[in-house]
């Protein structure tokens, strides 16, 4: 006896299923610190030095590249800033 072909899910109940799992389960953000920025960096660096990246590629490269040095050279100087203020209130007497 052959059997019947089974009924396919329709669209509308894999949405269904897809937003009862997803409310159900939770996802914990992502943490990316300064030490990950600066990993990344010298990632693309020694990546671009032996040429895993294409020609055409290149000045998409170099502009993030660019930009996340940017970004990391301004963190480290407020970093450096916050500090030297701290140095400079601890040194200070209280009045």
């Amino acid at each position: 006896m052959a059997k019947a072909p089974k009924k396919a899910a329709t669209p509308a109940a894999s949405v269904e299923a897809a937003a009862e799992t997803q409310t159900t389960t939770s996802v914990e953000p992502v943490q990316l610190t300064i030490a990950d920025l600066q990993l990344l960096s010298r990632i693309v660096d020694l990546a671009s030095r032996r040429g895993a990246f294409q020609a055409g590629e290149l000045s998409q490269v170099g502009d993030a590249y660019n930009k996340l040095a940017g970004f990391l050279a301004y963190v480290e100087s407020v970093q450096k800033k916050e500090e030297a203020e701290k140095t400079e209130a601890a040194e200070t007497p209280a009045a």
